[in-house]
């Protein structure tokens, strides 16, 4: 059986190569015999037995389809690839790559996807068409399945983010590379922090990182950022002085034009008198062990809260995005979300916002049973998908 899969590969997201790691292993799992195309710029990040790597690209478009033509089956995902929050380009890009999967006569499926936000009138219609153009859909939360059925007649199940099967790094590695860091491993509690710099909502033609490789203007309400760098240091200085804890800041995307690792410097500047270390993973199973040894995670991106859950650590999630509450309702605790875009335009009371940190904190990870639950749904919706095919 031959099998493609489309999914993100962004440039330095872990995000996105916990995904591709985690989505080959089910296959190998499921179906061993089974060859399985991957597109992918870092062929580094990814491994698998009977796995085939193609370069991304327009240069590559004719080994695309190629591939799309020899296919039995095309999985669309997963991640949050249906979405315009970034660029009003993205949504018609992977209409026209599910399109192009469909003309090639194997069958389209959608996997574990993200979908949402679609505010843009052309974002809509073009995830109708990518949609139609699939034999089915899954999708990795509530909240994206209810966009679904918004867009179309047809059902759409949800089969959770795979990275929650990423397997992690040895213990022994994770606390080598934290020690080596002048992380301490003597038992005093660790905050890990996974942040994300404000960005306002635009409506943008052109992506983010093709403006900054263009040298173009990068849209940025300064006064906003500077108000929510402001409130994110307070909370975390209050929360790290409470505890008399190290911070760790773990950005889990080093693109330069995204500003995670910037931004942990500016947070970390802000902070005086609170000891800290800043790490740079570039492997998302060792950034999945790495968050098995912190004590509690605030997490600015959401596949840095998969990871910790993956691995037992109560994570707190500052949401730039809907995907985050429906990942935090899938766990039983969508209580443990902050939308950060009120907490940078309306009035901030920071005592209520600590006082569900710590709660968080003390109620400790989602229940085991329930993750246990979630990852064996993911198997046996893919292996539905496979044998299907």
């Amino acid at each position: 059986m031959r099998i493609l899969v489309l999914a993100g590969d962004a440039d330095g997201n872990l995000g996105d190569q916990a995904i591709r790691s985690a989505t080959i292993a089910a296959i190998n799992c499921i179906l061993p015999t089974a060859e399985i195309t991957l597109l992918s710029r870092r062929p580094d990040t990814v491994a698998g037995r009977n796995l085939r790597l193609l370069p991304r690209g327009p240069r590559a478009l004719p080994v695309l389809l190629a591939a799309v033509s020899r296919a039995d089956l095309v999985l669309i995902g997963g991640g949050g690839l249906f979405q315009d929050d970034d660029s009003l380009v993205k949504m018609p890009y992977w209409s026209v790559l599910t399109l192009l999967s469909r003309l090639g006569g194997g069958r389209v499926a959608g996997y574990g996807l993200g979908v949402g936000p679609l505010d843009a009138s052309v974002s809509r219609i073009a995830a109708r068409l990518a949609l139609a153009s699939m034999e089915c859909v899954t999708v990795r939360d509530e909240t994206a399945a209810e966009l679904v059925e918004r867009l179309t007649s047809r059902k759409a199940e949800v089969l959770p983010d795979p990275a929650l099967l990423l397997v992690p790094a040895a213990r022994d590695r994770a606390r080598d590379f934290l020690a080596a860091a002048g992380v301490p491993v003597d038992g005093r509690p660790l905050i890990g922090v996974a942040c994300r710099p404000w960005w306002p909502p635009a409506r943008r033609i052109v992506p983010r990182k093709l403006a900054w490789a263009l040298g173009l203007p990068l849209r940025r309400d300064e006064k906003g950022r500077a108000r929510f760098t402001a409130r994110f240091a307070e909370l975390l200085g209050r929360l790290a002085r409470a505890r008399d804890a190290f911070v760790v800041f773990l950005p889990s995307y080093s693109a330069t034009h995204e500003g995670d690792v910037a931004f942990a410097r500016d947070l970390a500047a802000r902070i005086p008198g609170v000891p800290h270390a800043h790490l740079g993973v570039a492997d998302a199973r060792l950034y999945a062990a790495l968050c098995r040894e912190v004590d509690f995670l605030l997490a600015g991106r959401m596949h840095p809260a998969i990871l910790a859950t993956t691995v037992g650590t109560p994570a707190f999630g500052l949401a730039y995005n809907p995907k985050f509450a429906g990942f935090f309702e899938l766990i039983g605790h969508p209580e443990r979300t902050l939308d950060v875009r009120r907490m940078v335009e309306e009035e901030f009371d920071p005592e209520p916002v600590l006082a569900r940190l710590f709660a968080a904190w003390e109620q400790g990870a989602p229940d085991p049973e329930r993750l246990a639950a979630l990852q064996r749904r993911i198997l046996e919706r893919t292996r539905t998908l496979l044998v299907a095919a």
